[in-house]
């Protein structure tokens, strides 16, 4: 794994690693990470080096090294885990079930659920011969049916994992594994049903990275063949049936490219996607709204990334407005929900600019059927010594027309930092308090 290469300001290389996402890195480099961040927003360059790609979802930071390569360009790198807490996934099953997924600091999946009172951590399957492990998605298809994807780390290579929940407790499902010793990524997984779930993500052939798209199709996931415009990663999906799915993420042509594929009930196919930046455009997240319309977000920009939302009309992909918030140096949308073509959800992060160091603050955006429009919510990280105020929404879900929830984590000057969520209930948002924090 490791990095994707980006250029600074005034065309100097930003060091640093995606400290505050999962990220497989030395201490000594993450050391060097820490004190590169202060001085460093994300900006945009060359594409990433083929086999550089990062596993973690949204990113507050820049993630190169100092010369400009990634950890996975070294095969004989010692793999280290940087463990954290901190919730990557989101799914609503009613406004009294919600499940949320993510990572502890013990290194360990994490999964919680909201009962319709409190949030209460669940017992999940920890994969044998795991050193680490971590989810990064989660869908529910009922009561007694969801399910959380990630992978996992062997001490010599990254695998897919898949957990099912049955009603009563969470199972790991067998799910391939194609890149082998050369590591496997599950970044989102979607369910339409019992019988019908797709998960998908990347992997490495040791010199460039492969889409990843499995498919449950009753009894066990396999692996479905994927478009691959060169060195793709797919990070969102979504379905509207069994016969309509989004997936959506990025690749190099050169420069990094939106990519979007479409499964028409027989085949993922690429579409036609804006690329507004030229340069380095993401798509991180993607929703549907039936069978007819889909909303997908993500990042766009040549210098400072900013947030860029895309939504497919029946006919083609357009970009749409998205508000800049007030003092930013930069955004990123991690996680978008639509509850109906005239009310959706999008989330993620934006930097701040502040007096000293640049701090990283949640960001949520309403759409109202007209227009995106940003909405406050609550940022409870507070000063950290040598890190700036750190915020980040990674995940949004529509529990119904009046309750929306979103998670993520926050430093609050705690290195593991803390699992994150918040609840939009009466019209605004507010922080809820979590189950055990796992460190």
């Amino acid at each position: 794994m490791g990095a994707a290469r980006r250029s600074g300001p005034a065309g100097t290389v930003a060091l640093g690693w995606a400290v505050h996402s999962p990220a497989w890195v030395r201490p000594a480099v993450r050391a060097a990470a820490v004190a590169a961040v202060l001085a460093v927003l994300v900006s945009c360059g060359p594409a990433r080096s083929p086999a550089g790609s990062s596993p973690s979802r949204g990113k507050p930071h820049g993630n190169v090294q100092a010369n400009g390569s990634g950890m996975r360009d070294n095969p004989n790198a010692a793999y280290s885990w940087v463990s954290f807490n901190g919730l990557n996934g989101v799914a609503a099953v009613s406004a009294h079930s919600v499940w949320a997924v993510g990572s502890a600091a013990t290194g360990k999946p994490l999964i919680e659920h909201w009962d319709g009172r409190d949030w209460r951590q669940v017992p999940s399957a920890s994969p044998r011969g795991a050193t680490e492990s971590l989810l990064n998605s989660v869908a529910a298809a009922g009561a007694s049916n969801a399910w959380a994807v990630g992978y996992y780390n062997t001490g010599k290579t990254i695998k897919t994992l898949i957990e099912r929940w049955n009603g009563r407790g969470w199972a790991q499902v067998a799910s391939p594994s194609p890149g082998g010793v050369h590591d496997s990524y599950l970044q989102s997984v979607a369910a339409t049903g019992s019988s019908s779930a797709w998960a998908v993500g990347y992997y490495s052939t040791g010199k460039t990275t492969k889409p990843l798209i499995e498919r449950w199709n009753g009894r066990g996931w396999v692996q479905v063949a994927s478009p691959n415009p060169g060195d793709a990663r797919l990070k969102a999906v979504a379905a509207a049936g069994a016969s309509s799915a989004w997936a959506v993420g990025d690749y190099s042509a050169p420069g990094l490219r939106p990519l979007i594929e479409r499964w028409n009930g027989r085949a993922w196919t690429v579409e036609a996607s804006p690329n507004p930046g030229g340069c380095c455009n993401d798509l991180n997240t993607v929703a549907t709204t039936g069978q007819a319309g889909a909303w997908a977000a993500g990042s766009t920009g040549k210098k400072f990334q900013e947030a860029m939302i895309e939504r497919w009309n029946g006919r083609a992909w357009t970009v749409e407005a998205s508000p800049t918030p007030a003092g930013s140096r930069g955004s990123n949308l991690t996680a978008i929900a639509a509850h109906s073509p005239a009310d959706a959800w999008a989330a993620g992060y934006y930097w701040a600019d502040t007096k000293d160091d640049p701090a990283v603050r949640t960001l949520i955006e309403h759409w109202n059927g007209r227009a995106w429009k940003q909405e406050p919510s609550p940022n409870p990280g507070g000063p950290a010594i040598h890190l700036p105020d750190q915020s980040q929404l990674q995940a949004v879900a529509a529990a119904s027309s009046s309750q929306a929830w979103a998670a993520g984590s926050y430093s609050s000057g705690n290195p593991h930092e803390k699992i994150l969520i918040e609840r939009r209930t009466g019209g605004t948002w507010s922080q809820v308090p979590t189950g055990r924090q796992g460190s």
